[in-house]
């Protein structure tokens, strides 16, 4: 994994390089697609999906995982087809090696998206 720096913004990607071919995932791009795509989906939800896919990970059972977030992001909705495009992208590039950066990758712009708490907003639970 490799980090670019972007004046004072730093961006994560693998990159692999396949006779004269560059194969490159842009970690943060992952992350941000995975972000916006679930924004709107209630917490609950997000919480059960990222322990499932967690457990797909701990497992190293990559056919799991995308099972789970492909059947998860099937449903005709904004973003959908920004974040599959992402996926199909980086789907082919992708060898055995990158999976957990790619997944976490996932996870995190996931919970990203959780419902900041009343206690997290500012406000005190003993007001």
């Amino acid at each position: 994994m490799s980090r670019i720096d972007r004046g004072q913004e730093y961006r994560y990607y693998w990159q692999r390089v396949i006779g004269d071919e560059k194969l490159r995932l842009d970690l943060e791009e992952l992350k941000d697609a995975a972000s916006k795509y679930f924004k709107n989906v209630s917490d609950n939800y997000k919480q059960r999906l990222v322990y499932q896919l967690l457990e797909a990970v701990k497992n190293k059972d990559q056919g799991e995982f995308f099972y789970i977030l492909l059947k998860t992001i099937n449903k005709p909705k904004e973003g959908s087809h920004y974040f599959s495009h992402i996926l199909q992208k980086n789907y082919d590039t992708m060898p055995d090696e990158i999976f957990i950066n790619f997944a976490y990758s996932i996870i995190l712009g996931i919970m990203s998206t959780y419902s900041p708490k009343e206690d997290e907003k500012g406000g005190n639970k003993n007001e």
